[in-house]
């Protein structure tokens, strides 16, 4: 869940006008000659470009706003309004580096003075914000480094928080996930998110029931929160909310399409509600005497942590990101930047799997003890499946980091999974199931 806590709001809706336009270059005329007399300590802009800038801000005008913040930027290069509307707008439309650049420069730049008390109003939310882009590209460490400062300059901070407890989870510190995640509650016990995510450090059914209780208790209406809550009675047995709402307008909903299937299952799964959680279950039942195969290994924190558990692992990515569009997640996205990862035991090789697979398992390689396969598309999924056939057997354990939940996603890995089996006359058996991470675990049958 990630949830950017912008000082400007964007709730309203508006189509742009090249009035606008024409009214900034005029206002930046103006201003060029007012400010002619002192370079060295502008005053702030005119109130009238900030109320402007920021009626298309809250009209979503992100475009125009780019357009005319950039403007003013060249001659107002210290702006601590234009940085900050700039990075908030770039990180809106996920131009996450872009974002970083400008949040960056506020941090750094020495404001005008007119605009010394809006860097320290605004500094909290910058490094709330570039935590959240950090933690977005994968990296971890900087993103906890920067909402701790945004904790330190503002002690009640509930949204960092919630933050801090997000990037631990993904760090896979529960425990310190869940302090957080309780202290943002603390702070704001009327806002669901945080219970939400507090999802996500239950050990068992009854404890994640409990907890989405409390977080519809403040969000009667959150959708997702009323499917999940659903879906996690009817796997303890309790069908008739599940079933109520397969006859309403969310029986389309991805989330029910994905508990509807879990439940259509011949044997109940278990269920878990963090990777880290899944993970450790699947080392549990595999054969730790044999190495591990990953393919998706972005940063290689999933790698690293079951590092833990075999001697062994071998890890099989591009480290420049998606090779194709995955839906609406643009090409590129997940890279490493060609940073590829050194873990002690670790064997990485790099490169698309339709250039590098084929080679790598020309050779006769070990059987695997658990494969997880975190390519998220189809293709690359399809493709791992049928090279890594002959390391599968029945004492393999397959782990599917995007299996269920996304939106059509039974046409990603869930429809690579069963064209590989049909092709193979072999069944698959489920063995655990995370809603929240979108995780199966299954082993194959024949």
């Amino acid at each position: 869940m990630h949830h950017y806590h912008h000082i400007l709001t964007s709730d309203l809706s508006a189509t742009m006008s090249s009035s606008f336009v024409s009214l900034a270059n005029d206002m930046k005329h103006d201003i060029n000659k007012h400010q002619a007399a002192d370079r060295q300590n502008q005053i702030l802009l005119p109130e009238s470009v900030i109320t402007m800038l920021t009626d298309l801000f809250e009209k979503k005008n992100y475009s125009m706003v780019m357009k005319i913040a950039l403007s003013f930027l060249e001659e107002n290069q210290r702006s601590i309004f234009l940085l900050n509307i700039l990075g908030e707008t770039a990180s809106i439309l996920s131009h996450q580096e872009e974002a970083i650049s400008y949040f960056e420069r506020l941090i750094d730049c020495e404001p005008y003075s007119g605009e010394i008390h809006r860097k320290k109003e605004f500094l909290p939310n910058v490094y709330h914000n570039l935590s959240i882009l950090k933690k977005d590209l994968g990296f971890l460490d900087e993103a906890e480094i920067y909402v701790k400062k945004a904790i330190k300059l503002n002690p009640d901070f509930q949204n960092a928080y919630n933050t801090f407890g997000t990037i631990l989870n993904d760090k896979a510190n529960i425990a310190g996930a869940k302090v957080n995640l309780l202290k943002a509650i603390d702070i704001n016990p009327l806002d669901h998110i945080p219970y939400w995510n507090l999802q996500s450090t239950a050990s068992n059914l009854q404890e994640a029931c409990q907890i989405l209780e409390r977080c519809l208790e403040q969000a009667p209406a959150f959708e997702k929160g009323v499917i999940t809550l659903a879906g996690l009675k009817a796997f303890l047995g309790d069908r008739s909310h599940f079933d109520l709402l397969k006859k309403s307008d969310l029986k389309k909903s991805p989330l029910m399409r994905s508990i509807d299937w879990v439940l259509s299952l011949p044997i109940m799964p278990e269920i878990h509600f963090n990777r880290w959680s899944v993970f450790d279950r699947a080392v549990e039942w595999s054969d730790r005497n044999r190495p591990f195969y990953e393919f998706g290994v972005w940063m290689g924190d999933s790698f690293k942590y079951l590092m833990h558990s075999y001697d062994t692992g071998y890890g099989f990515d591009t480290f420049v990101g998606l090779p194709e569009q995955w839906r609406t997640v643009p090409k590129g996205t997940y890279s490493s930047y060609g940073f590829i990862p050194e873990i002690i035991g670790g064997n990485f090789i790099a490169g698309k799997f339709n250039d590098t697979l084929p080679i790598f398992f020309e050779k006769t390689r070990p059987l695997a003890s658990i494969i997880n396969f975190d390519a998220d598309l189809y293709s690359s999924t399809k493709t791992a499946l049928n090279y890594s056939a002959s390391v599968i057997d029945e004492k393999t354990i397959l782990i599917f980091d995007e299996f269920i939940v996304n939106p059509e996603w039974e046409m990603d890995e869930y429809r690579a999974l069963n064209e590989f089996c049909k092709a193979k006359c072999i069944n698959y058996e489920v063995l655990a199931v995370s809603l929240f991470t979108k995780q199966v675990v299954c082993r194959l049958s024949s």
